[in-house]
């Protein structure tokens, strides 16, 4: 069957925020077919025996992975199995809490063609305050001085809340550099041209390189705050310097940085152009 959609879930021990998240999905009212595709990375008998819930579904599929493939590979695997002319990929934590989220992604994308990748505005549930989904094209010493003294520094300070985008509007549809690949619509033909995800990395920093390569391309990539969605506003890289040595997750998260800087090291930014 060919679907409008394809929502691909990457789980990873969260099956219960997965299972809240696709029947928030099913809540959706929308005007062309759709399906979710969950793969399953978590090695845990428990979080797959929990996600069985989801074949009640028909519009479901469930994937379980028998050992863990990572991020980048994950959601390539899942890219693979769908037959949708959007790409929608999701992160497990995300709840839709307006029926007509969907909707107006996919009739934003119908109608901007130039459009390569949209994402939504985004709550954290906690405090409901606004995650900061957009970001400038990174650079490797932003990175590292904000979880360093160095980000108290006068000049330095303002560097990097520019790079955080500290001062956009997250209530006005634009352009921007990138968006953290928690929620994205991305055409699927776009997606295969590049062969999705970028493997060079493990879990971080494909989302900023495949926006690069958008741009780079033609197409633009856009945050559209008239459609919200909920999450639980953690985030794997979290932590300052120190945490480096405590937590596998950031040290990866540098690890993929420093891959990111070495593959665009001689290029320019696209959006200049």
């Amino acid at each position: 069957m060919r679907y409008k959609a394809s929502i691909i879930i990457l789980d990873y021990k969260k099956s219960k925020r997965v299972c809240e998240n696709v029947e928030s999905i099913q809540k959706q009212i929308v005007s062309c077919p759709f399906e979710v595709i969950i793969v399953d990375n978590s090695c845990d008998f428990e979080n797959a025996e929990k996600l069985t819930c989801l074949k009640q579904y028909e519009n479901v599929q469930l994937h379980i992975n028998a050992g863990n493939v990572g991020y980048i590979k994950g959601n390539n695997q899942g890219a693979k199995l769908a037959n949708g002319e959007y790409l929608l990929i999701v992160n497990p934590d995300i709840v839709w809490r307006h029926d007509d989220t969907l909707q107006k992604m996919i009739d934003y994308m119908d109608s901007n063609p130039d459009i390569g990748i949209l994402g939504p505005k985004q709550i954290n549930d906690g405090d409901g305050s606004t995650a900061m989904t957009v970001r400038a094209f990174p650079k490797f010493f932003l990175q590292i001085a904000r979880r360093t003294f160095f980000r108290k520094l006068p000049v330095i300070r303002d560097w990097v809340a520019h790079d955080e985008m500290r001062h956009l509007n997250y209530d006005k549809i634009q352009e921007v550099d990138w968006l953290q690949s928690s929620f994205w619509i991305i055409r699927k033909e776009l997606w295969d041209s590049f062969g999705g995800l970028n493997s060079d990395y493990f879990i971080f920093m494909s989302d900023p390189d495949l926006c690069f390569k958008i741009w780079k391309k033609g197409y633009k990539v856009v945050y559209y705050p008239d459609a919200t969605v909920y999450a639980d506003g953690i985030r794997l890289s979290s932590g300052g310097f120190m945490t480096y040595f405590q937590k596998w997750t950031l040290r990866q998260h540098v690890k993929d940085s420093l891959r990111y800087m070495w593959n665009h090291l001689f290029s320019r930014n696209p959006r200049k152009k």
